[in-house]
């Protein structure tokens, strides 16, 4: 053995008996200290009564502390006890020995000491060391050296432990409650705690659960000593008060629940556990398949319709339905009032078979855990032999909603003698749905309302066609029409039977679906416009660039071809684009029209609109870039650079038409909004003032009333929000429309609503209609005002925009003259005069001064949408030549000076005849907004349309325009031999001039117009009036560029003698139609060109099958003739038949 091992061993002992004696004291002291912490924790806990942010901080606190004491009193002492971490040292353990027993001192530490020196020589003699070592041992194995470890601070520790023990365990033997309950609420920290309240409520709702979208109403009984006078319940980040219906019970309504809503109920700061209404899918049928196998002996084709559940079946018809459910787990069928065998198929899928024989009706509920969904109603009608039978296939017109399309096919066993068409108004917009089902038995579901007798078909089967324009009713929002065909066979023995089709059901969109469909559509279009202006700059900028490349490289090369052809696409994308805007605005005009009554104002608003997207690219652009395409065939880069000039100038007069278009169908869009407004205030201030009566004479309960009025209230601060978006827009426009400030009428009136509400709430009914009344009358009167600052903003600005234009067309004229004067007294001065520089600085400041004129007149064009899309390049025409003849003075080109001045000339004599043509209209136009004026047939009306003019009147107002030029011709040759042509005053003859071809301008437009009347029925019978009108435009052209020679005089007899002509023809045509006037019918009701001519091609088809053999037995012939019935209609079409 080695020496000295024993009292290793016993230090060992000794070690680990101080270590244990040391864990048991942490224990102790442990227990002591976290018992009393959490003793206190839970005082604190029961007097407070902390949140959940608290209990949650009291939790983690005690839970840390406890963690640190038993790690550091408990824990590591034990690692130590069991040598799992550092402890004491030999050394330190024989310290501690050696003090508790003195006849040790350091003898036992020297030992430890002298056995270390043993353990460390190598190869040195420690005999004596050994003997040394042993004697010690010998000499220290008796002492106990267990007895060294202090047990006193643990018997301390117990004596604190044991008195907390029995404390805690008296307080849970005896007040359980005071240490369990705060005990348990800080342990579950984040539940939300209900401190008990001096009462309880109690949800009388057997269940929670409701069908998604249902309403659900709360009742809650309250239980105690102390109840209280009103329960609000909390939900949804609100609070709303609950109805009171007896003592101790309230009720609330949730209006719609669609997921899960949780709430609790509350009164006197007291809440009750929080609840949760939970929506549950209500069971629907997702497919419903109907197949059928008639008779073989019918010879008709066997039945699969899905999603329909009405079919017409032969006696005798298996029928079996392949129902599939969703968010259900069966199906219910009832045929009449037997039910019907369901059997369970794949996949939520069911079945059911019946035979058909005779005419019923079935219902088909779909089932689920907490609810049956809703029952579907069908019929089926089984055809039986020796009744007459009609099909008919429906289809909407495009373009219209009133306007629908009906083709059918009849068939008996020998013949008809009437056929009709009838409709009924279902619903009315004046009263409420019917609630009777559309069909009883065989007949409609309400009373026919119009009929119309239709050409019966000859035979035993024929086809028909009808269009039914339901523009000639009265139909409104809110209106729901039936219509069906109606065809009687030809018995004479029991009487005529009589067969109906099934029915179509069409209901009248709403206002707010109209002016949803507006609004998306508006918008669409005015992206679009924003889209096309920016793809035109886009394009402006590639010409540009081109046009400079072509300049630099005098060649055009293969790159430079690539380079135009995508040009081209350019142009062609932007050209769909706006042919596809136009008639998108077209549509969205026509759809919004149909069933609103546009102002007079916004009709021809929208027409000048219309007119303008027409023309925003004009033929001569289109036919430039048809030239364009040829040229770039050619590769002559210097025809191609004059004709990207020529394109550009085009171009930048695209451009501004653009944006004219924008902004006048930014205008429109607005004035149309702000009818809505006006119009929806006049209709809730009718609501209210109803409501007013009805409040007055107490007829309704307070509930239906306060109801009412809440929705009132609701409409109008809808209505407000509707004009805080109307001041926005009006903003965004470029001329913002005046607009009155109704904030205080808009704050009386809903103080006024929201007063009736209150005096509602108090049972208060005279003040509430008191206080109803008042605002309706208050709503009413905004109305008048806002129409009347409607009427006074666009009357004053039609007057401001006249005024401006009348000053611009003096403008122009001034011009005009002091250009054509100009231009004479170039024409004497030579090119060494001095003067000849003056000339060049008068030439830059009329260029300076048509600069400006074109600025004002794209600023008024923007407002004005009577003056024509021609407007903004001719003044760009004005700017161009007057630049090249700017340029021309510097080289003292004198020619190409007097050229472009003539062409300046020109284009500023157009402008003339625009602006004066667009002034007149305007005038016109202001004319009949005035009482009594013009065909007008009301005050303040916008009168008849005039007639078209005769050809008789255009001869004579023609030939009165003739003899002028005449006259101006004899004028012009004396003025000629004479040479006083450089003499004359400048303007003088240019004026007259001007006013002649204003005239003929006039003359043109009537024939143009004339023309356009006599070819809208696409006879051609205005082509005659069209070749005149292109005569008066080649004298107007002589007139504008002061070319009256003696071909001008020809064309004048010429033209004279076609309206000689045309008003002949005009003559016989009007005795013609007199003849005729009595004979015209509707021509919605014949049957249109194509659908005729295919009717008359199946005729004759199926005629050619029906050759039946003259030796045929009438049994047999009669079941081939009913084998080619089945042909009249394309295959798959319903036979409707009862």
């Amino acid at each position: 053995m080695k020496p000295g091992i024993s009292l290793i061993e016993k230090l060992d002992d000794f070690i680990r008996r101080y270590h244990r004696n040391k864990a048991l004291r942490g224990g102790l002291l442990s227990f002591a200290t976290l018992t009393l912490g959490a003793l206190l924790l839970a005082a604190l806990e029961n007097v407070s009564r902390f949140g959940v942010a608290g209990r949650t901080i009291l939790f983690y606190a005690f839970a840390a502390t406890t963690l640190a004491v038993l790690a550091t009193q408990v824990v590591w002492p034990m690692l130590q006890w069991f040598r799992l971490s550092g402890g004491l040292s030999y050394d330190q353990a024989a310290r501690i020995v050696g003090e508790h027993f003195p006849e040790v001192k350091d003898k036992l530490l020297n030992t430890l000491q002298l056995q270390q020196q043993v353990d460390n020589a190598q190869g040195a003699d420690v005999t004596l060391l050994a003997a040394s070592i042993d004697q010690r041992t010998t000499s220290l194995r008796p002492l106990p050296f267990a007895q060294a470890v202090d047990v006193g601070p643990a018997m301390t520790a117990l004596r604190m432990a044991l008195p907390v023990a029995v404390a805690v365990g008296a307080l849970v033997w005896l007040k359980p409650t005071w240490v369990t309950e705060p005990a348990t609420r800080i342990v579950q920290h984040r539940t939300e705690f209900v401190e008990p309240a001096p009462f309880r409520f109690e949800l009388r709702n057997e269940s929670l659960k409701v069908a998604a979208g249902d309403a659900l109403t709360l009742e809650v009984e309250v239980v105690g000593n102390e109840l209280p006078s009103a329960v609000m319940v909390e939900a949804q980040g609100g609070r709303f008060r609950m109805e009171r219906t007896l003592d101790h019970i309230f009720r609330y309504t949730f209006p719609s629940v669609r997921s899960s809503t949780p709430f609790r109920f509350l009164a006197n700061g007291w809440r009750s556990d929080e609840f949760v209404a939970v929506p549950f899918a209500v069971p629907s049928l997702a497919e419903l398949r109907v197949e059928g196998t008639p008779p073989r002996y019918t010879g008709l084709p066997a039945i699969d319709q899905r999603n329909q559940g009405d079919l017409t079946v032969p006696e005798g018809t298996p029928i079996q339905w392949s129902i599939r459910v969703a968010n259900g787990d069966g199906v219910t069928m009832r045929l009449a009032d037997n039910p019907l065998a369901v059997r369970a198929g794949a996949a939520n899928t069911y079945l059911a078979n019946w035979v058909a024989s005779s005419n019923t009706v079935y219902w088909v509920t779909p089932t689920g855990v907490d609810a049956m969904g809703d029952s579907l109603r069908h019929r089926i009608r089984v055809i039986r032999d020796g009744k007459p039978s009609i099909r008919v296939s429906e289809e909407q017109d495009s373009t219209s909603r009133k306007r629908r399309h009906f083709t059918g096919a009849i068939q008996d066993d020998y013949g008809f003698s009437r056929l009709t068409f009838a409709w009924a108004f279902v619903e009315r917009a004046s009263r409420q749905s019917l609630d009777e089902p559309l069909f009883a038995g065989d007949t409609p579901s309400v009373e026919t309302d119009g009929r119309v007798q239709l050409d019966v078909p000859t035979g035993r089967q024929g086809t028909f066609f009808h269009t039914w324009n339901m523009g000639e009713l009265d139909w409104r929002e809110g209106d729901v029409l039936e219509c069906w065909f109606e065809a009687w066979d030809n018995d004479g023995v029991h009487g005529a039977k009589m067969v109906r089709s099934g029915t179509t059901r069409i209901a009248a969109p709403s206002q707010e679906e109209i002016r949803e469909e507006r609004n998306e559509t508006a918008d669409s279009i005015e992206e679009n416009l924003e889209e096309a202006s920016r793809e035109a700059a886009e394009l402006r900028e590639a010409m540009e660039a081109m046009q400079e490349r072509l300049r630099e490289q005098g060649e055009m090369t293969w790159q430079d071809r690539q380079a135009m052809e995508e040009l081209m696409e350019q142009q062609k994308s932007l050209q769909e684009k706006l042919e596809q805007m136009r008639e998108e605005n077209e549509r969205k005009d026509g759809r919004a029209n149909e069933f609103n009554k546009q102002e007079e104002r916004i009709l021809d608003k929208q027409e000048q609109l219309q007119k303008l997207m027409d023309n925003i690219m004009s033929e001569e652009l289109r036919q430039i870039y048809e030239q364009m395409e040829e040229l770039m065939q050619e590769m002559d880069p210097e025809k191609m650079q004059e004709q990207l000039n020529e394109m550009e100038l085009n171009h930048d007069a695209m451009e501004k038409e653009l944006d004219r278009a924008l902004e006048q169908f930014r205008q429109l869009e607005w004035e149309t909004k702000m009818d809505e407004v006006v119009d929806d205030l006049k209709k809730l201030a009718d609501a209210q003032k109803t409501l007013a009566e009805e409040t007055d004479l107490g007829l309704m309960n307070p509930e239906e009333l306060k109801a009412k009025q809440d929705s009132l209230n609701q409409a109008f601060e809808a209505l407000r929000k509707d004009l805080d978006q109307l001041e926005k827009d009006n903003q965004q426009l470029e001329n913002p429309n005046p607009m009155m400030d109704s904030s205080e009428e808009e704050q009386s009136i809903q103080e006024e609503m929201q007063k009736g509400s209150e005096q509602l709430d108090k049972g208060k009914d005279k003040k509430a209609s008191d206080s109803q009344q008042k605002a309706g009358e208050q709503m009413e009167q905004l109305a008048q005002q806002m129409e009347q600052m409607q009427m006074d903003s666009e009357s004053e600005s039609a007057s401001e925009d006249m005024d401006a234009l009348r000053a611009l067309l003096e403008n122009i004229l001034t011009l005009s003259f002091e250009e054509e004067g100009l231009m004479a007294e170039l024409k004497l001065t030579n090119e060494q005069d001095p003067r000849y520089i003056n000339h060049g600085q008068s030439q830059r400041k009329l260029k300076d001064d048509a600069v400006m004129v074109e600025d004002s007149l794209f600023e008024l064009s923007m407002r004005i949408p009577q003056l024509a899309a021609a407007v903004n390049r001719e003044i760009g025409l004005v700017n161009r030549h007057m630049g090249k003849a700017l340029d021309g003075f510097g080289d003292r080109q004198t020619a190409d000076i007097a050229m472009n001045q003539q062409y300046v000339m020109t284009s500023f004599n157009n402008l003339a005849l625009l602006l004066d043509e667009a002034l007149q209209q305007m005038q016109q136009k202001e004319a009949q907004k005035q009482p009594g004026s013009g065909n007008c047939e009301k005050p303040g009306g916008s009168g008849n349309p005039s007639p078209s003019p005769k050809a008789g009147d255009m001869k004579k107002m023609q030939q009165a325009l003739g003899k002028k030029l005449e006259q101006m011709k004899e004028q012009m040759g004396k003025g000629a031999n004479k040479g006083e042509v450089g003499k004359q005053k400048p303007g003088g003859m240019s004026k007259d001039l001007a006013q002649m071809a204003a005239q003929q301008a006039a003359l043109r437009k009537m024939a143009q117009e004339k023309a356009k009347q006599l070819n809208e029925d696409g006879s051609g019978k205005g082509n005659q009036m069209g070749d005149i009108a292109k005569e008066m435009e080649e004298i107007e052209r002589d007139l504008v560029n002061r070319q009256v020679d003696q071909a001008t005089l020809q064309r004048q007899q010429d033209l004279i003698t076609r309206l000689l002509e045309a008003e002949n023809a005009e003559r016989i045509r009007g005795e013609k139609e007199e003849r005729t006037s009595q004979t015209g019918d509707d021509a919605l009701k014949t049957t249109p060109p194509q659908a005729s001519e295919y009717l008359r091609q199946k005729m004759n088809e199926l005629e050619l099958l029906r050759t039946v053999p003259a030796e045929l037995l009438p049994y047999y012939r009669d079941r081939v003739n009913d084998y080619f019935n089945t042909l009249d209609l394309e295959p798959g079409s319903p036979e409707l038949t009862p």
